[in-house]
């Protein structure tokens, strides 16, 4: 009843996929770049993970399946994890035992309950299957590098006279990283970014330009005389300088002091184009390297022509390391400085390192340069100031082991009790998925006593005595550190202010499912059929951040980081539902009844009721049916009222203290954007910020604050509607075409109300200041310092505050057309052409009474096509695929002035693939992606998942199987 969008085995072999997540964003047009992806920078806690987005509704609001049931999440339940919600990774899944993946739009909820508004996936294993087949691929870019391979062995067999069968699948798949370096002008250091306009009266608020440099560190560090700035719009602050009047740096090897140069600045004062600064965009990885082992397998076994069983056990083990690209900042912007081991409470981690001019580290020449600008400038001449990025400590990723498990128990059959034939089914499913994060952190207490240096009796360069910190690092000595140049710290001193940090997160997933289906009666044009079932689900999560981010205990359930991450607090919760769902199908007329003017007609209805522990009942429902006046075209439809639960972080997570950055509503740049700019400026002016000229420093840099789960959250809901036509003709042979319109209305839309959003819904507000949330007055969520203006505080959390609208047109084609069609011989082959495509008609999303638009951007384009035109002759198959973006924008509800060249192209891509199986056992596949090279769209700052294959450019892959 409800239209499915399929992805087969065959396919996703073409084109040489390893991850089904990336077989689907790339197949099936309706799915929005990924909530957590290896591409590009990876979610806290889930390196590695691939979590579809449908509709970009967000991967909480998709429902993954496996062969109908549900799949345990490995979805990180902290604070700090990638979603708020518990999807499906798609990546743990083996390729090789998949046969096709479906998508169902929307009806999903009552048949399957929470989770699928926005749709349903289902994947589905091979379980029936006798011999042997052995799968080897390996793919690389035309640079040699991104690197991939597969190897898998599946086999099976019947028993038993054909009552039984087995199937065995072992798959292991290995992804190697691509560092943001190899494609620095795609997306590294050379990347195009924008930059606040260095010319405060140019016309655009920002400007493109390539290698952004930071003006306020170095990785080298910058000397200062005083407890701020080094350097500020270019210019020196308290920073040291030469007679010239230019800031100096450390070189290299930290033997000297060189002229800084700050490139073009931008009006930030912070950030530059060019010159010697931080290159941030230096580090990470474009694709994250990763690796898995994956075991299953499936029995089944016919004990009566009346009674099945069906055994499933899944193990999948694997390795995936996630890329930071921020480094280990010490700045002013941050905080006051690091004062010293004598007390480790005071200060700020990453702020300024206050280091004596003493430091034997220090050559003569730079110590009587520092010496005399201290002196210069008035200070004590004992104590200077450093800003350094410390990106050189080797603290630049963290890696995610994790396993997974689940089995699944199967009985089904059939029986008959007053001439009426009953089907009934019963499936028991554990799940559980462990994993644990590692990180090396720096301890600030070991920190500081390494940067306290002196020299001993002998003259050699040792610690002073402190006491270290009470966690333990990598070792447990003291040795001086060398914070002067780049890479000149030892091991011995990286060791002792190393931790080296894990985290762990243990989810469980029970769930049995039990129901019969059978005819209430006969109508001319079929059997009334119903399904009633029951189903018992529990959902448990547990995160443990580990000694290192929890902190040290201090009483009163208060804890002082150990380092400069904040406190991280543990993340339990569970909850179980009780779930009562019936489906009916209803043939109204049929093609035997031959009447005229209906073909085909009926109807569908599905309803299931939700007692969820910790969000009450609720009550969803699908009703729809299809019509055809003749059997050349059938018009379909239904709607649907959907639900999501709360996730167990979403209710429970406690408050801990978070970092957080946004678009100042107030600043320069953003003060005439927004829903209605008029009523922004006017709140602005209210609470005293000047228009023009204020430079918010949340625009770029984190705030710390607060952050919590709320427990007092309902139910999401959305009322959908699907309604399309699939056409047939009669007079086309092989041609079918389908097009749905979908809309979806979500409502009670959970949120996490960061800064940005703070901000925005309280200057956007038309009762500023008072605009209450649930009782409290958002406007209190956040403080500004009365003389600065700035952001110094604020208090995020999750309210059921918002409303999504999603209208979107899915279109699809199949046309099979053997040539003896049209002439030619019956061995000439055939032609198979499928096409995908999307178009958003709208997509908004509206909460405090403002509305943004959510479609038309790099990763979520408005139109969007994949279409595959297929050749088979006999053995040989060829396959050219097409992949389409429509025009896009950089950034979503803002001024035309506010982003210089906001606007993408339309783009093209185009990928081959060519196969050929020989002595009937054998099968070679080639396959080349981006055949043209084509690059990302002028101005080359989109969605880097979207534009993954143009940024690595031309790639192959190719592929063996045997099968006996």
């Amino acid at each position: 009843m409800f239209p499915t969008t399929t992805v087969d085995a065959e396919q996703m072999r073409k084109r040489g996929y390893n991850n089904l997540g990336m077989a689907l964003m790339a197949e099936n047009p309706a799915f929005a770049t990924a909530t957590n992806s290896p591409v590009g920078t990876q979610g806290s806690y889930g390196a590695g993970q691939f979590l579809p987005n449908m509709f970009n509704l967000g991967a909480q609001r998709t429902l993954s399946l496996v062969d109908g049931m549900r799949f345990v999440s490995d979805a990180s339940s902290s604070m700090f994890g990638a979603v708020g919600g518990s999807p499906v990774d798609a990546s743990v899944l083996p390729m090789s035992m998949v046969k096709k993946v479906d998508t169902m739009a929307i009806g999903g909820a009552p048949i399957y309950g929470s989770d699928a508004i926005a749709g349903t996936i289902n994947y589905q294993l091979i379980d029936d299957f006798q011999g042997v087949r052995v799968n080897g691929q390996g793919g690389f870019t035309q640079r040699r590098d991104d690197g991939n391979y597969q190897l898998s062995l599946l086999t099976g067999t019947h028993f038993d006279h054909d009552r039984g069968s087995v199937v065995f699948d072992a798959e292991w798949n290995r992804q190697y990283a691509l560092p943001v370096s190899s494609r620095s002008y795609w997306a590294g250091q050379n990347q195009q970014v924008y930059l606040q306009n260095p010319n405060a009266n140019g016309k655009y608020q920002y400007v493109l330009g390539r290698n952004s440099r930071s003006t306020i560190y170095t990785t080298s560090g910058i000397p200062a005389v005083a407890d701020g700035l080094p350097t500020y719009l270019g210019q020196n602050d308290v920073g040291v300088t030469n007679a010239a009047g230019q800031n100096l740096i450390f070189s290299h090897n930290g033997k000297s002091l060189i002229p800084f140069n700050p490139g073009t600045p931008s009006s930030d004062g912070i950030d530059a184009f060019g010159g010697n600064g931080y290159a941030q965009n230096a580090y990470g990885n474009i694709m994250s390297p990763w690796q898995r082992l994956n075991l299953t397998s499936i029995m089944k076994y016919d004990f009566t022509p009346h009674l099945h069983g069906k055994i499933e056990g899944f193990y999948q083990q694997g390795e995936s390391v996630g890329a930071s690209t921020s480094g280990y900042y010490n700045t002013a912007l941050f905080g006051s400085a690091m004062v010293g081991p004598a007390d480790p409470t005071t200060g700020n981690a990453n702020g300024n390192l206050a280091l004596s001019t003493s430091n034997p580290y220090l050559t003569s020449a730079e110590r009587t340069t520092i010496v005399n600008a201290l002196k210069a400038n008035g200070s004590p001449t004992d104590t200077f100031y450093l800003a350094r990025n410390s990106a050189d400590y080797a603290l630049d990723r963290f890696i995610t082991d994790n396993r997974l498990f689940r089995f699944v128990g199967d009985l089904d059959g059939d029986f008959n009790l007053g001439h009426r034939n009953f089907v009934w089914k019963a499936i028991g499913t554990y799940g559980q998925s462990y994993s644990r994060t590692f990180q090396p952190e720096i301890v600030t207490q070991n920190y500081e006593n390494a940067l306290d240096a002196t020299t001993n009796a002998s003259g050699q360069i040792v610690c002073a005595p402190h006491t270290s910190s009470p966690l333990a690092t990598v070792s447990s000595n003291c040795s001086p550190l060398n914070p002067f140049g780049v890479g000149q710290a030892s091991r011995a001193a990286t060791d002792y202010i190393t931790a080296s940090t894990s985290q762990t997160q243990l989810n469980a997933q029970f769930d049995i499912i039990a129901n019969v289906q059978s005819k209430i009666a006969t109508l001319p044009a079929g059997d009334i059929r119903y399904v009633l079932g029951y189903e018992h689900r529990r959902e448990g999560f547990d995160f443990n951040p580990g000694a290192f981010e929890q902190g040290q205990d201090i009483g009163n359930g208060q804890y002082a980081p150990y380092g400069a991450l904040i406190p991280v607090m543990p993340t339990s919760g569970a909850y179980h539902t009780h779930e009562a769902f019936g489906e009916l199908d209803v043939p109204l007329v049929s093609p035997k009844m031959h009447m005229a003017g209906v073909y085909n007609l009926a109807a569908h209805g599905a309803a299931r009721y939700v007692y969820n522990s910790a969000t009450g009942g609720f009550v969803t429902y699908s009703a729809g049916g299809a019509y055809s006046p003749t059997r050349d075209i059938t018009f379909k439809g239904n709607y649907t009222h959907a639900l999501r639960a709360p996730s167990v972080m979403e209710l429970y997570a406690p408050r801990g203290s978070s970092y957080d950055y946004g678009n100042d509503p107030c600043s320069t740049q953003f003060i005439d954007s927004g829903p209605n700019p008029a009523t922004r400026a006017a709140n602005c002016a209210k609470a005293g910020i000047p228009r023009g000229g204020f430079q918010s420093n949340i625009n770029n840099y984190t705030v710390l604050g607060t952050a919590s789960g709320n427990s007092h959250l309902r139910n999401e809901t959305a009322n959908s509607f699907e309604g399309g036509v699939l056409l047939t003709p009669r007079w086309v042979p092989g041609l079918s075409i389908q097009s749905m319109f979908t809309d979806v209305l979500l409502k009670h839309e959970i949120v996490s109300l960061g800064v940005q959003d703070l901000m925005d819904a309280c200057y956007d507000s038309a009762s500023y200041p008072n605009v209450n949330l649930s009782g409290q007055n958002v406007c209190n969520a956040f403080t500004r310092d009365s003389a600065s203006h700035q952001i110094t505080d604020f208090n995020d959390g999750y309210y059921n505050i918002a409303q999504s609208h999603m209208q979107a047109l899915q279109s699809s084609l199949t046309y099979d057309l053997p040539l003896r069609r049209v002439g030619l011989p019956d061995t000439a082959g055939e032609l198979v052409t499928t096409v995908n495509y999307v178009h958003y008609v709208n997509y908004t999303q509206t909460y405090l009474a403002a509305s943004y638009t959510e479609y038309g951007s790099t990763a979520v384009p408005q139109d969007n096509f994949t279409a595959n035109f297929n050749y088979y002759r006999g053995p040989f198959n060829f396959q050219w695929q097409m992949q389409y973006y429509g025009k896009s924008k950089y950034a979503l509800n803002v001024l035309n002035n506010v982003y210089q060249n906001d606007t993408f192209k339309q783009y093209f891509m185009f990928n081959m693939s060519a196969g050929y199986q020989f002595a009937q056992h054998y099968n070679v596949n080639f396959s080349m992606n981006n055949v043209f090279d084509a690059k990302p769209q002028y101005p080359y700052v989109g969605s880097l998942q979207r534009y993954y294959d143009a940024v690595i450019g031309r790639s192959f892959n190719i592929s063996v199987q045997a099968e006996f």
